[in-house]
């Protein structure tokens, strides 16, 4: 009897006064009801994301310093293990040794890069690749022909194919064409409604096209130079205060599911730190070997192209751009040659197809199984479902977040969802969802 009694009296000090007594729902209010607060709170969420995406601004330096405070905690860690330097000292040495890598990184790279797109964009225009683009859009199907010549003369020779244009319309003119009356009509009553002379526009306008370009270049050095400077303020300021805000993310866990979100967020994060941080180091040196590789096969411009291409391959597979781009780029520069000087159609195909293929192997056997590990637990078709989903719903950023969200709900679903659905099935739980209501 006791036990009983003692048991009835757990239960009574755990039911809430709402189950013992419903409320009279005329003193109510709407965000009492649970299926109305679900509405409220992803309502509040989804207009965070858009505020987030509004201001982008001002949020994307801050979502870039926050991923690398936390792709760089783990050396706060062992440089403050063992006492003799604080956080602030410690992320102080990460963002010098940093700065300095990155600098000499770019100061012997950039200028190479920029130099060999600079020669690239010189040679179209000077039209060395002309006969070679000729020769290959005489293998385009007849009803796309034209329209590929189009696109050759507005991409590669904009300004001749305008002069062209306004030639055609001057002899027009001058053979004494009818006027169009309605276009005529129509540019009036645009100019009609123009918008009101501003500042702005009436100034640039009085100095003219060149100082529209300097007032244009000068906002996006400034912006450019904003983001330099907000991204290392904020990068320090997570970083030092990190273990702070891990604190105010742990408080906001109710205690009693603390142990199972801690488990699942802790094998959430080896998934997506490993992927990311082994993701980063697997590019560099693959832009490396691309660029060293095509360079000595006689890519034109193959330290540019071969960077860009290890940029690209931080998301798996779509590195294999490069391949054709790579082909493309020896086949016209080998065309534009004699032909007793030209190197075979077959070693302008075997070639930059050979490097792509052994920095492939090297990533899938090597560097991944060293750096990355299997970090994310997906295979090769979950990934590239993953990342086609991911550039179908948001681009480049989609593909670039495909894996890490595909990781993480993965674990997700092992760990929660799954578990619930077998016991569903075999009768043990009355619903499949693994979240049980209050």
């Amino acid at each position: 009897m006791h036990s009983d009694g003692a048991t009835d009296g757990r239960k009574d000090s755990q039911t809430t006064p709402a189950s013992r007594a419903p409320a009279d729902i005329r003193t109510l209010h709407l965000w009492h009801l649970q299926p109305v607060r679900d509405v409220l709170v992803i309502a509040a969420i989804a207009g965070t994301v858009y505020a987030g995406y509004a201001i982008r601004t001002v949020t994307i330096p801050l979502l870039v310093a926050l991923l690398l405070a936390y792709l760089f905690e783990p050396v706060v860690v062992r440089l403050t293990r063992s006492g003799r330097m604080g956080r602030p000292m410690a992320v102080a040495v990460i963002f010098s040794a940093l700065t300095l890598v990155v600098g000499a990184t770019l100061g012997v790279v950039v200028p190479l890069a920029i130099g060999q797109t600079l020669s690239f964009g010189e040679s179209l225009r000077s039209g060395k690749y002309d006969a070679a683009i000729d020769r290959a859009v005489a293998y385009v199907p007849e009803d796309y022909r034209e329209e590929v010549r189009e696109w050759k003369d507005r991409i590669i020779h904009p300004r001749s194919a305008n002069d062209a244009k306004d030639a055609a319309a001057d002899a027009e003119a001058r053979a004494g064409a009818p006027v169009d009356q309605g276009s005529v009509r129509a540019g009036a009553s645009a100019a009609s409604a123009a918008p009101a002379w501003t500042f702005d526009s009436g100034i640039l306008s009085l100095l003219g096209v060149g100082s529209q370009r300097v007032y244009a270049l000068t906002l996006t050095i400034l912006q450019i130079g904003l983001v330099a400077f907000l991204i290392p303020f904020y990068f320090y300021y997570f970083s030092v205060h990190w273990p702070s805000i891990v604190g105010f993310l742990h408080d906001l866990v109710p205690a009693r599911e603390r142990g199972r979100v801690f488990e699942i967020a802790a094998e959430m994060d080896r998934a997506v730190a490993g992927f990311v941080r082994g993701r980063i180091v697997i590019c560099v040196a693959m832009g490396v070997m691309f660029a060293i590789g095509w360079q000595i096969c006689g890519v034109p411009y193959g330290i540019a192209l071969g960077l860009l291409i290890g940029v690209f391959s931080i998301v798996p597979y779509l590195g294999g751009v490069g391949v054709p781009i790579a082909i493309g780029l020896l086949m016209a520069d080998q065309f534009s040659l004699d032909e007793a000087e030209r190197m075979s159609v077959w070693g302008m195909l075997l070639w930059p197809t050979a490097v792509f293929v052994i920095v492939q192997s090297i990533e899938g056997y090597v560097l991944t199984p060293i750096i990355a590990g299997k970090a994310t637990n997906l295979d090769p078709v979950t990934i590239v479902v993953a990342i086609l989903a991911g550039g179908t719903v948001a681009g480049v950023y989609g593909m670039l977040l495909a894996i890490p969200l595909a990781a993480c709900g993965k674990i997700a679903a092992t760990r929660l969802l799954l578990p619930r659905v077998r016991a569903w099935a075999q009768g043990a739980a009355s619903d499949p969802l693994p979240l049980d209501p209050p």
